[in-house]
């Protein structure tokens, strides 16, 4: 497999490359003359989550090496342990890197349209964080990884987002309602929602989850 050209879709974002810095390494006195040679650290470090991401969504923690993650970036193994320390490491930093912010930027009043629009669209390639955890529950290291990101990363910030009354509870309705969709829609799909029934499932997901956000309206 070659390098990979861009970071998978998902409906929050991921950071980007930094802008690119470079250190020069210069042939000794007794060395054949080399070609200047550049090492930008942190595109490395951003090709190397995204190749994760790919192969832990699509195949989970267990079966996902760091040699695999390091040929679909395109580059040497070794850069893993160097800039994560370990598999571990890098399955803890890629699912840092996930960032729900952008989506509680929107409209309140649309959110439950908006976030259906937002994951229908970064479902094409079936990369997700919720597939990346799901798959990888069964190694005890992710599956602690993965409740701790839940928590801090997805249900707190949005339970602050909602706000009172019982923000953390609306918060945990709506997780329940994503979860179970995106479960038997992608991971243990059922023929209810094939593209040729999920419309109306969609409308009571959208209505469902708007309610929920508008009871701290009342």
């Amino acid at each position: 497999m070659g390098r990979l050209e861009a970071a998978p879709r998902a409906f929050w974002t991921r950071s980007s490359p930094c802008p690119k810095s470079t250190a020069v390494y210069a042939s000794g006195p007794d060395e054949p003359k080399k070609a200047t040679r550049e090492r930008d650290a942190e595109r490395t470090r951003t090709e190397l989550i995204n190749a994760a991401w790919t192969l832990f969504s699509t195949r989970g923690f267990a079966h996902t090496g760091v040699r695999e993650v390091a040929e679909l970036a395109g580059v040497n193994p070794a850069l893993v342990i160097r800039y994560f320390g370990s598999k571990e490491g890098l399955f803890r930093e890629t699912l840092e890197r996930a960032d729900i912010s952008p989506i509680l930027r929107g409209d309140r009043r649309r959110f439950g349209a908006d976030l259906m629009a937002a994951v229908l669209g970064s479902q094409e390639d079936s990369v997700s964080p919720l597939a990346m955890m799901m798959l990888s529950a069964a190694d005890p290291m992710a599956h602690a990884a993965s409740v701790e990101f839940f928590q801090t990363k997805l249900i707190a910030p949005l339970a602050r987002w909602l706000g009172p009354p019982d923000g953390e509870g609306r918060a945990a309705r709506i997780s329940i309602l994503w979860t179970g969709f995106l479960t038997n829609w992608k991971l243990l799909p059922i023929r209810s929602l094939d593209q040729a029934h999920l419309a109306s499932t969609r409308r009571w997901l959208e209505t469902t989850t708007q309610a929920i956000v508008d009871e701290g309206e009342a």
